[in-house]
């Protein structure tokens, strides 16, 4: 058996493969976002005026009528597809994920992922409710519908974390196993409380049919969720993460130059839901539920053929194949979200990415466009770093624009429009199809001694020269046995021929030694290159591990600074708390007097209250006698008054004939003397106006009844 050159396998770029014709555009779908369930048809038929479809792949977008110039502006834009507000979930999936997921399973890979302006339906196409799901759990029902009855042995493989797998023996498979079953056991309590989202949700039954998928092939599904956050990578699926201070992941490229995140957890579909509860998510003026950061959900199938034993598998024997499905946060304005705080830095950096995507598209554009050759700025942003190869025709690329007709930001659904037509024109390179696992025969994979055997150099020649050991078997030469008298020239012909060919042979052997030398001549300059970069890389890593002992360094001396302090603020704190206890020792004795006084206060409010009423009584009842007993008086003193009136009239009666002067008034000189008792009557009637009457004695006010 031939051995297996150790070279590098080299990428074509995306110019070199677009140059042979091989690209293909990037597909764009719109999807307008359905109207809310509460709003009447009035308020549809307003929010849906600003959007207009032509066809199934052309849309006119109008503005407000209040627009600055008073007149309303209008603009088309053209994608590969149009869904509109009336097209269900199921029907987006299958428009949208189904050739995305028959690829996956036929060994390719692919990227698809939304965009649009915050608010615009990207979390509700790609997660949707449970009763009505999107893309994300559709896909994880269709794919384990398909492959679920070929799935292989569990803990076979597992993921080392480092975009690669690794072949368990079977005491790993059971250390493995027991270590779950423990892991388990500790969260037997959270198990049997299963999250409603998981219990309710609306499972799609669809099954995929594909020539590839068969009993002869064993399957195993990795997924990861990670959040770009700030322009930093975080594991959802990492308890780190629910620290104040996550440990952020590092971007890093495999072997084949193939960009991923290293020590990022792979695990199965129930801790789905756990990572969409740790995504970072906030409420703004424009969103209730605003996503604040970028979402990766990656899934992959590692296939392997059944007829290789377990013990001889390797990982050459593997074929993975992944589908990332990206939810994008949505950019915003500040002025119109009215975000403040942590939330503006969010939305910078959001804006941020965003912007170096659509400089990446724009590039691209305008390279394959124009010819030119300017560097496309991956590396400014996470985002992009991360699918780098998907542009150099690493899989298939797609993009959902979600665009919400009820919006009233007509720049930023006109800016997010312009984006999808632009990244509608960007070629990929088409990416290169992928061979079906090996199938070796049987009888080499019956044991694994028998692979020992045949990697042994000494075996067999490398393959770089067996094309020319077996072409350089050249016949013996004719019999030379020649005689002039029978004349004939057979022999001669015989040996001229043989000569001919073997001219004919060696002048093959030559190109073809020329060629082999040309080829390791490529292969030690990109041995020398690689060199290179290695050393170039390990200077890096070295100048970078020095200047990371320094920043070690520095932050130990700041722990035991800190820890210092700590320490004095525990002390600190220690007798804060103690004299605190004392403060609220007196207080509580400060208020239980203050309730005894209060207490002792209402009690002679009420007696006093209570001693009032007597006395106001008492003096009323003084009032009340003494009123009387005047009143009494008076009846008495005026009884006296009308006798001596009575005496006074009569006397006056008496006198009726004494003699009247000039004026009509009786004359006094002239009437009679009266006698001593009438004397003594006069003077005892005090003389008294009536106004110099006084009445009864009233008794002061607030004594009255």
């Amino acid at each position: 058996m031939a051995l297996r050159t150790p070279m590098k396998k080299t990428q074509l770029g995306s110019r070199d493969l677009l140059a042979n014709g091989g690209g293909c555009p990037v597909e764009v779908f719109c999807r307008l976002r359905p109207p809310k369930e509460n709003t009447n048809d009035q308020e549809t038929d307003n929010a849906t005026s600003s959007v207009k479809v032509s066809s199934s792949t052309e849309l006119t977008l109008f503005s407000s009528e209040n627009a600055k110039n008073g007149q309303i502006r209008e603009s088309h834009y053209e994608f590969s597809h149009i869904l509109t507000d009336d097209v269900t979930q199921s029907a987006a999936f299958k428009e949208l994920a189904i050739p995305l997921l028959d690829d996956l399973i036929q060994g390719k890979n692919s990227v698809l992922f939304t965009y649009g302006i915050t608010g615009s339906g990207k979390t509700y196409t790609m997660m949707g409710p449970p009763n009505n799901p999107g893309l994300i759990p559709r896909s994880f029902d269709v794919l384990f519908n398909s492959v679920g009855p070929y799935l292989g042995k569990k803990y076979l493989l597992r993921s080392d974390r480092q975009n690669s797998y690794e072949i368990q023996s079977e005491a790993d498979i059971l250390i493995e196993r027991q270590r779950k079953e423990i892991q388990m056991g500790k969260n037997n309590q959270r198990a049997k409380m299963p999250d409603a989202a998981t219990t309710t949700r609306t499972l799609d039954m669809t099954s995929l049919w594909n020539p590839q998928l068969n009993e002869n092939c064993s399957y195993f599904v990795f997924v990861s969720f990670v959040e770009i956050y700030n322009n930093y990578i975080y594991d959802l699926f990492d308890d780190d993460i629910l620290n104040k201070a996550p440990q952020s992941k590092q971007l890093r490229d495999d072997n084949r130059g193939r960009p991923y995140i290293r020590d990022v957890k792979e695990v199965a579909i129930e801790l789905l839901n756990m990572g969409l509860k740790r995504r970072r998510i906030a409420h703004t003026q424009l969103n209730t539920e605003s996503s604040r950061s970028h979402s990766v959900l990656s899934m992959r199938l590692v296939q392997y053929h059944n007829d290789i034993p377990d013990t001889s598998l390797t990982k050459d024997d593997l074929m993975v194949s992944t589908i990332h499905l990206v939810d994008l946060a949505g950019s915003e304005r500040v002025n119109r979200a009215k975000t403040v705080g942590e939330r503006v830095k969010e939305a910078s950096n959001i804006n941020a990415s965003l912007m170096v995507l659509r400089q990446c598209f724009e590039i691209l554009r305008e390279n394959q466009s124009q010819g030119a050759s300017k560097m496309v700025p991956y590396r400014e942003s996470k985002l992009t770093s991360f699918f780098k190869s998907y542009f150099d025709g690493e899989g298939r690329i797609r993009m959902i624009l979600c665009v919400n007709p009820a919006a009233d930001g007509y720049e930023e659904i006109q800016h997010a429009l312009k984006f999808g037509e632009l990244t509608k024109d960007v070629l990929v390179p088409r990416a290169l199809p992928l061979p079906p696992p090996p199938v070796p025969p049987k009888a080499v994979r019956t044991h694994a001694a028998l692979r020992d055997i045949e990697n042994q150099p000494q075996q067999s020649a490398p393959v770089l020269f067996a094309e020319f050991n077996a072409q350089a078997l050249i016949a013996p030469f004719p019999s030379l046995e020649y005689s002039l008298l029978d004349g004939d020239d057979q022999a001669i012909l015989t040996l001229e021929e043989h000569l001919r060919r073997r001219i004919d042979e060696r002048h093959r052997l030559n190109m073809l030694i020329y060629e082999q030398q040309d080829y390791l001549r490529k292969f030690t300059f990109e041995l020398a290159t690689d060199y290179d970069s290695t050393i170039s890389d390990h200077d890096d890593l070295t100048k970078e591990n020095e200047q990371q002992s320094k920043t070690i360094r520095h932050l130990q001396t700041r722990i035991k600074l800190l820890e210092k302090s700590q320490n004095d603020f525990y002390k600190t704190t220690n007798q804060i708390e103690r004299e605190n206890k004392t403060l609220k020792s007196q207080i509580e004795d400060k208020n239980n007097d203050i309730k005894t006084l209060k207490a002792e206060r209402r009690k002679d409010k009420i007696d006093f209250e209570n001693k009032l009423k007597v006395k106001i009584n008492e003096v009323e009842q003084q009032y009340t006698n003494e009123l009387k007993n005047k009143e009494g008086q008076m009846r008495e003193i005026e009884r006296q008054y009308d006798d001596k009136l009575n005496i006074i009239r009569s006397m006056a009666a008496s006198n009726t004939n004494t003699p009247m002067n000039e004026n009509g008034y009786p004359n006094p000189l002239s009437s009679r003397k009266r006698s001593s008792s009438e004397d003594r009557l006069l003077q005892e009637i005090p003389i008294q106006s009536p106004s110099s009457r006084q009445g009864p004695a009233v008794p002061p006010k607030r004594f009255r009844m």
